[in-house]
């Protein structure tokens, strides 16, 4: 049952590698733990991209443990078959919105390249309307970003009422921070063509900054964490091997200006490459 908040409410992103179904060969977090740690973000509305593989919610494995939380659950198919991706590990994806908060309107949005954004309206504070609006962009090419990020601000910039933007945007900042600065060298750039390329040229391409400056400049939306701290980690799916140190920040939480980021926090590694990224904010 969901429940209308009287104070500061929490959102939190994590994504999660699909892995609320079940995950074959793979000495990392499957379903159960997954839930155990969802169930310590303590989340009002949780966006999860990538949260499981299953055709619908009616065959989620978890689907009951997640509502005993009192979340509302709605899922939304990735456009794209993931199959036919060169190393997908499932034919199809979904992401994922969950809320204890009360609904008043559900809609999604298409974004491009088979992928849709979801937006909620619910009831942050009595007689309050929030949107939270839950998103995962392209991994593999910038341009594309940006295409998605213009049909994003639209979206956002329809409506008046206080909005959070959320999710796994696969992009960083462009300005002077290590990561993005170190990723944009010249020998970087050289060496992403030897070492690894299918991961490293990626993550030269998110560096560019083009996306998130467009989003930032579209609309009144700013980062609930200005130290653009790392989320992402190597230790990713065929590669659990690789160490779990954080090194990029390509999840997002966006505040619209009439919303206060009271705090903003980083969950340890949970069994996923993602860390959970999660706010507490209060309406100005």
């Amino acid at each position: 049952m969901t429940n209308i908040n009287h104070g500061p409410i929490q959102v939190a992103s994590w994504n999660i590698e699909g892995r609320l179904s079940p995950v074959n060969g793979t000495d990392r977090r499957g379903p159960l733990r997954i839930i155990e740690s969802i169930r310590k973000l303590d989340a009002d509305v949780l966006i999860l991209p990538e949260a499981h593989s299953e055709v619908s919610l009616e065959t989620l494995p978890c689907r009951d443990e997640l509502a005993a939380m009192g979340y509302e659950l709605h899922s939304i198919p990735y456009g794209e078959e993931f199959a036919e991706r060169p190393g997908a590990y499932a034919p199809r994806l979904s992401l994922l919105l969950l809320s204890r908060l009360a609904i008043h309107g559900l809609e999604t949005a298409p974004l491009g390249d088979g992928r849709t954004a979801v937006i909620a309206t619910v009831e942050s504070v009595p007689g309050q309307l929030l949107r939270i609006i839950g998103v995962h962009l392209d991994d593999r090419s910038e341009e594309t970003r940006v295409a998605q990020v213009r049909a994003l601000a639209l979206v956002v910039c329809r409506s008046p009422l206080p909005t959070v933007v959320m999710g796994d945007f696969n992009a960083m900042h462009g300005e002077d921070i290590w990561p993005s600065k170190f990723l944009r060298t010249q020998l970087v750039r050289t060496l992403a063509h030897v070492v690894m390329p299918d991961i490293s040229l990626r993550a030269v391409n998110m560096a560019r900054g083009e996306a998130l400056s467009l989003l930032e400049s579209a609309t009144d939306l700013v980062d609930a964490d200005p130290r653009h701290q790392p989320t992402t980690t190597p230790k990713m799916r065929g590669r659990e091997w690789m160490p779990s140190i954080r090194l990029m920040q390509i999840d997002h939480i966006f505040t619209s200006s009439n919303l206060t980021v009271e705090d903003f926090s980083i969950a340890p590694d949970n069994g996923a490459d993602h860390r959970a990224i999660s706010a507490r904010l209060s309406l100005e």
